[in-house]
């Protein structure tokens, strides 16, 4: 599930201005072809307000933790890199539109049977909801016009577990 306008004006201004100081490092998968570039959080950031309001909106009542918080900048990748996320314990993703063109192809699609059947175009301030952990899925800037876009990506596991 997505939504629009996540944030307030004054929130979604300030996470891009501090997202713009971060520094980044180069994050290749296991093919050894460049992801992008990630800079993760430390643990601390785990109790940040906006991982409560991600909670109240998007499971209020499943009991979900990050296992990890990070900023992704990605720009006009080669080939989309389909994948599903193998961070042990992880049962969903948020995935957060920081900054960048809202661009179709900025976006990310999501493959059902080998095919990609949703593709879910890049608005700054849009906040995506997903199981990263069975849902194959890319940025999509392969597939024409994109610029640079910058991410959220949270991945949660099951605190009861």
């Amino acid at each position: 599930m997505y939504v629009d306008n996540f944030l307030d004006e004054v929130s979604i201004k300030s996470l891009q201005e501090n997202f713009s100081k971060l520094n980044y490092t180069a994050v290749k998968n296991p093919d050894g072809k460049l992801y992008g570039h990630r800079h993760t959080f430390p643990k601390s950031f785990h109790n940040d307000p906006l991982i409560k309001l991600i909670k109240k909106y998007f499971f209020p009542h499943r009991n979900l933790e990050p296992i990890s918080v990070s900023a992704h900048l990605r720009k006009n990748n080669k080939e989309p890199l389909f994948h599903v996320d193998t961070v042990k314990g992880n049962v969903a993703n948020f995935l957060f539109f920081v900054k960048g063109e809202p661009l179709l192809n900025n976006g990310t699609g999501f493959l059902n049977n080998g095919q990609l059947s949703s593709h879910i175009g890049f608005i700054e301030n849009r906040a995506l909801f997903f199981n990263g952990n069975k849902i194959w899925h890319s940025d999509l800037q392969s597939f024409g016009e994109s610029s640079e876009r910058v991410t959220l990506n949270i991945f949660y596991k099951d605190a009861d577990d």
